[in-house]
């Protein structure tokens, strides 16, 4: 699991990936790593510490506001197919000529149910809902300067995973493509004065959200396609492309319009942990400013913990 918004192993590394199908997010012979702006579709026993990222804000000058963000998530099975993710993190602004802000986010709580797999076809469906809590982050004026909003709000989100193993020309069958959707629904409706259509109270306004990522398996073609003989680091990369984006859905609203952000980068898998990077590259101008950067370390429990925390609640007992 994902919020809105990460290395030399012996070669038996990648057939330790196949025992460990169900966990790592294998849909047949296809693996879902995990991505760094959008959610992906599995359900697992893993964590990301920590996850960074800088992205330059909007400006109108030369000079641009720094977002820095410092964020860890834990997700957990309760059964083989139900799990939850924690997400929060920290947040520093830095403001040419201004105060830096500096702050916790708001705390999600994600619950995901992956509800139908179809190995023959590489696709996976999963089903949510996020829920993030107000004021458990930085609030007042230095929260709504980090983005933080002061209603709490639910998302219901669905999310899938596709292979294309299926495909009849070997070079494009390593690709995969994954996606989320869901519709943000706020505590408190905005209110907004209706001669200046400045807000009033800590309202928000409902919204879209989702995001698509392209993924191209390496460890895929090595096993299924042809195995060309690369080192064995090569096999366990997965360059990749993604997009997220958000957009207002009710009126009143703040005027903001439909916000892209996108990134390009390579993703490491090993047994029992994965490192990411990608530069971020913000789709207009209400995004950001300059190109940014996310990288991640990400832990996989089942394969680390396998007797604890690498497996389901339900099997404590």
């Amino acid at each position: 699991m994902k919020s809105y918004y990460l290395l030399a192993v012996l070669a038996a590394g990648s057939l330790a990936l196949t025992r460990h199908a169900h966990a790592h997010g294998f849909a047949g012979d296809h693996m879902f790593v995990s991505t760094l702006i959008i959610d992906d579709p599995n359900v697992s026993d893993e964590a990301s510490i920590p996850t960074f990222s800088y992205l330059p804000q909007p400006a109108d000058g030369p000079a641009a506001p720094g977002l820095y963000g410092l964020n860890a998530e834990f997700d957990k099975r309760i059964t083989e197919n139900l799990g939850f993710g924690i997400n929060q993190g920290y947040n520093r602004l830095t403001q040419p000529g201004g105060k830096t802000a500096t702050g916790w986010s708001n705390l999600a709580v994600t619950l995901k149910y992956k509800a139908y797999v179809n190995p023959e076809r590489e696709f996976m469906m999963s089903a949510g809902v996020q829920r993030q809590f107000a004021r458990t982050g930085a609030n007042g004026t230095n929260g709504a300067v980090l983005g933080n909003n002061d209603s709490s709000s639910t998302t219901p989100l669905i999310y899938f995973g596709k292979g294309f193993g299926d495909l009849p020309i070997g070079l494009l069958r390593p690709l995969a493509l994954t996606g989320t959707f869901g519709y943000t629904i706020a505590d408190k409706k905005l209110k907004v004065d209706p001669a200046d259509g400045s807000p009033i109270g800590n309202g928000r306004d409902n919204g879209f959200t989702g995001g698509l990522s392209l993924q191209y398996s390496m460890r895929y073609l090595s096993s299924q396609v042809k195995d060309y003989g690369l080192p064995a680091f090569v096999n366990r990369l997965t360059p990749l492309v993604e997009v997220a984006w958000t957009s207002t859905a009710s009126k009143p609203n703040n005027g903001d319009s439909t916000k892209y952000l996108f990134a390009a980068g390579v993703n490491y898998t090993a047994q029992g942990y994965a490192v990411s990077v990608e530069a971020l590259i913000p789709g207009n101008r209400q995004t950001g400013s300059h190109l940014g950067v996310v990288a991640q370390f990400h832990l996989y429990f089942d394969d680390l913990l396998p007797h604890s925390l690498g497996k389901p609640i339900v099997e404590w007992f």
